[in-house]
C-alpha cells in the first residue's frame, strides 16, 4: 500500500475494535461469575454495546483493508498490461 497512513489508522482501528470486544468479553464473564454487584441489564447491555462496536471498528477495518489491497493489485495490473490505446 501506498498510502501508509491510512493502513496505519486501519491497523489502529482493528487493535480499537479488538480491545472492545475483549472489554466486552471481560464485563459479561465477571457478570456471569457473580464478580461484581452491577444489575444484569447494566453489565449485559454494556457488554453488548461494546461487543458490537468493537464488531463494527473491525468489519469496518477489514473491509476497508481489503477493498485498498483489491484496488491496488488493479492499479499494479493495469501497470504490467496497459490497454493498447491508439
Amino acid at each position: 500500500m501506498e498510502n501508509w497512513g491510512e493502513q496505519t489508522r486501519l491497523v489502529f482501528r482493528l487493535a480499537v475494535g479488538l480491545y472492545l470486544i475483549y472489554l466486552a468479553y471481560q464485563l459479561i464473564s465477571a457478570q456471569l461469575g457473580g464478580g461484581t454487584d452491577m444489575p444484569d441489564l447494566v453489565a449485559y447491555g454494556g457488554g453488548g454495546i461494546l461487543g458490537l462496536a468493537g464488531l463494527a471498528f473491525c468489519g469496518f477495518s477489514l473491509a476497508r483493508y481489503f477493498k485498498q489491497r483489491r484496488e491496488q493489485q488493479t492499479r499494479e495490473e493495469n501497470d504490467l498490461f496497459p490497454e493498447d490505446k491508439r
